[in-house]
């Protein structure tokens, strides 16, 4: 017969593990239950070795919940992951096909009689580079963004914009536009611009987030 098992490392092990594997398939607390879960494990582990010659019912079990916990946190990831992805798709899609008419109609406001062609619709059609970024000229705020890259020749040329809003900054009508793109990560291009007397609407601002090595790239000017 083997000395009974001291279960005391084993009993909590079980008790995180139990803890864990609830919550592991929830989004955004499933994070909180990876971590017990590690601990679980760490405490099973420990328990199995102070119970080397000894009975170890509850390290084993407290060690095999804390695993199934990890797999699963793992598992639900990954498809939580296509679910995200699949949604944001869907979300842009309605908004794209929803605005395009009111779109075209603002830019009709635009004094500039030159015609211009917007690209068909597509899926995920995010086309920004960080070299296209970093060529957008920021006008001077102060003077209604004079100087600044033209906003109809961002959206001729990236088509037209996966959400945008227009407000009143310090006296100034401004347009803030945003490009979403989702491919291995999220990547997205926010762009302010100021509307002139004659209709126009010239950059202000850019922020571009997933485009180069760094994660954000942002100008230093004054931010609207």
């Amino acid at each position: 017969m083997k000395p009974e098992e001291q279960k005391v490392l084993g009993i909590l092990a079980t008790i995180f593990g139990a803890i864990a594997l609830l919550g592991s398939w929830i989004p955004f607390i499933n994070y909180l239950s990876f971590f017990i879960a590690i601990v679980a494990f760490i405490l099973g582990i420990i328990g199995l070795i102070v119970n080397l010659k000894k009975r170890k019912t509850m390290a084993i079990i407290g060690t095999s919940l804390a695993i199934a916990s990890v797999v699963l946190f793992f598992t639900t990831q990954i498809l939580y992951a296509d679910v995200y992805k699949e949604f944001v798709r869907e979300f842009n899609r309605s908004y794209k096909e929803a605005s395009a008419s009111m779109e075209r109609e603002e830019e009709s406001d635009l004094t500039d009689d030159s015609t211009y062609s917007i690209p068909e619709e597509e899926e995920d059609t995010f086309s920004w580079t960080q070299e296209q970024f970093d060529a957008l000229i920021e006008g001077d705020l102060d003077n209604k963004g004079k100087g600044g890259t033209n906003y109809k020749d961002i959206i001729r040329k990236h088509g037209l914009p996966d959400s945008e809003f227009d407000s009143i900054i310090e006296g100034y009508d401004t347009k803030k536009i945003t490009y979403i793109g989702i491919d291995d990560k999220i990547k997205t291009v926010t762009l302010t611009f100021v509307k002139q007397d004659n209709g126009q609407l010239l950059l202000v601002h850019k922020i571009a987030v997933g485009l180069g090595e760094n994660q954000q790239q942002r100008d230093s000017g004054t931010r609207v």
